[in-house]
């Protein structure tokens, strides 16, 4: 199957949503301990959901537009325009400001004043397609990718099952390369 497009996420696969809530609860030394496969962000920081989004409401656009990109970033895009044109899919958080400060990140890491490759929402599952590949740090929005068509690959991070895996950028690549050789 040819890959004829590829959805890739925000947060948690190209910028440092983890580090940066992290540092922003005073927890920044659990970036490095964080419990392999634990996807529970507030439950790890014995937190509620609102007690864990409560800073980042209060800071606005601002968490959004600072954090930084993975040290990665630059090699992963290099692999996926290799592949496929691409698309930023990435979902909002509750405030208002999340969006506009997304879209602001993603143009100045991706030097172009005027990127417009993005959607922005929660239901990425929307643009499954055969011949489509989500790459996302979330497990539900691959599950649900898949289950609606799509091609999907967990990135590999701390909070999910594929947290053994170091070499990102080449768990990807090996992923794509099976992905455009299966029939």
């Amino acid at each position: 199957m040819a890959v004829r497009h590829i959805l890739l996420d925000m947060d948690g696969v190209i910028s440092d949503f983890m580090g940066a809530i992290l540092e922003l609860h005073g927890q920044a030394h659990l970036v490095e301990n964080w419990p392999e496969g634990e996807a529970n962000y507030a439950g790890v920081l014995g937190l509620t959901k609102d007690e864990f989004w409560k800073p980042v409401d209060s800071i606005g656009g601002r968490f959004w537009k600072e954090f930084p990109p993975y040290p990665w970033l630059n090699d992963l895009l290099t692999l996926i325009k290799q592949t496929a044109p691409f698309t930023i899919s990435t979902s909002p958080s509750r405030s208002a400001a999340c969006a506009s400060a997304k879209v602001e990140w993603l143009r100045q890491h991706f030097d172009e004043p005027l990127f417009m490759d993005f959607m922005i929402g929660t239901q990425k599952y929307l643009l499954a397609k055969p011949d489509v590949v989500l790459i996302d740090d979330q497990h539900k929005n691959v599950d649900r990718f898949r289950e609606h068509g799509g091609q999907a690959i967990l990135f590999p991070q701390a909070w999910n099952a594929n947290y053994a895996i170091s070499d990102r950028v080449g768990y990807v690549k090996s992923e794509l390369e099976r992905l455009q050789n299966t029939p």
